[in-house]
């Protein structure tokens, strides 16, 4: 009798044991903001992140946010980082501004300027006994400003400052508060290759800046932040742009090189190119429809298996005065991007709920549905 009772209270033991392993919450530091791929002296950000006079007022921000996040998976610490532990209480979060883009654009018929302020994060969790990626989260914050003239500096820095308060804030705790956390993950997805056929690079080198290497690193981020905010899955930085599979991170006043693993799932993006259609005209107004096309592949190369293969394409309706379209050829990119970036928000939601009417008009497909069915089962592997 007493040996079944020994043996009944050991596996009560054994299973509350397994019970609180399987439920534990991963211990995190907090690492505070950090600059990623962009030099600090080339941002806006950098007059937001002084801290000549202490905490900067980004540093303000992060910390009163992360500190009322209530995550199930993982604890933040506010402890310095020590090399006494283990290697399991050594993770740390760092959010990472990745790029800074300020573009403006200039409507002279309606006297207007455009200004569209776009901010790459990478939300991100590594181990610092190794510097090994343990989890990335891409963001893109973007904000439109019109107005009658260009922006100067201090309202571009007030933009700026309003949306890191409100837009950053808002979307770094909704991602972090849901995000699922592991030591090891059993796979991993992202964006390795991007190729731009010769319609759409030849639009990208009218209206791009010189030399500017990072246009796929751009797209990549962009298509990551969709994929990943719509579907809550962390997804590998692109890497095809960088010297090394690593990424740089500056922060508590040092720098650590983050070595990234090698996705499971490879995701190349084509794009393919674009094309504007008069679609309406009246005596004092023209509409267009700016068109977006691509193709996209998502794959296993070590299994040489394909699971996804589609081409897609997408149409944003504009409207100008005519006055305004006598050289929109000199503004018009924009218009491209913003129907590319609604393509890769539409895209990657049909694995949460499908848009019939959208699918329709984006791709030939009659059995799509099926295949994004299969897309969510990828996305599940590798939460």
């Amino acid at each position: 009798m007493k040996k079944v009772l020994f043996i009944n209270i050991s596996l009560i033991f054994l299973f509350f044991f397994s019970f609180s392993n399987l439920y534990a919450k991963v211990n995190v530091i907090y690492g505070g903001f950090s600059y990623g791929s962009i030099i600090p002296d080339n941002s806006y950000t950098k007059f937001l992140h002084d801290r000549s006079n202490g905490q900067s007022f980004i540093d303000k921000l992060l910390l009163n946010t992360a500190k009322k996040l209530n995550n199930n998976t993982f604890e933040i610490s506010y402890n310095l980082l020590s090399d006494n532990v283990s290697e399991d209480d050594q993770n740390v979060i760092v959010v990472a501004l990745d790029n800074e883009l300020i573009e403006h654009i200039t409507i002279p018929g309606d006297n207007l300027t455009r200004t569209d302020i776009i901010l790459n994060f990478q939300i991100i969790f590594f181990n610092s006994k190794n510097n090994f990626l343990t989890a990335s989260i891409p963001l893109e914050i973007s904000k439109v400003v019109n107005s009658s003239k260009k922006l100067t500096k201090e309202q571009i820095i007030q933009e700026l400052k309003k949306l890191y308060e409100n837009d950053v804030m808002k979307y770094f705790f909704e991602i972090v508060q849901n995000f699922n956390l592991k030591t090891k993950y059993k796979n991993r997805i992202g964006v390795t290759k991007v190729i731009l056929e010769k319609n759409a690079e030849n639009y990208i080198l009218k209206n791009s800046k010189n030399n500017d290497i990072f246009k796929k690193n751009r797209f990549a981020k962009s298509l990551s932040s969709f994929l990943s905010y719509n579907n809550n899955i962390a997804i590998v930085p692109y890497a095809e742009d960088r010297t090394s599979s690593s990424i740089m991170l500056t922060f508590e006043n040092t720098q650590r090189e983050i070595k990234l693993p090698n996705p499971d799932y490879h995701i190349h993006l084509t794009i393919r190119g674009f094309k504007s259609v008069l679609f309406n005209e009246s005596n004092i107004d023209e509409q267009w429809i700016y068109g977006s096309y691509i193709n996209i592949k998502f794959f296993q190369p070590e299994l040489n298996k394909t699971y996804f293969e589609e081409k897609f394409k997408n149409g944003l309706n504009v409207e100008f005065s005519k006055r305004a379209t006598t050289n929109k050829e000199s503004f018009e990119w924009i218009f491209y991007v913003d129907s590319l970036k609604f393509l890769f928000d539409n895209l990657s939601k049909q694995t949460i709920k499908v848009d019939k009417k959208w699918l329709k008009s984006s791709n030939d497909n009659k059995k799509i549905s099926k295949e994004f069915k299969r897309l969510g089962e990828i996305y599940e592997s590798c939460k």
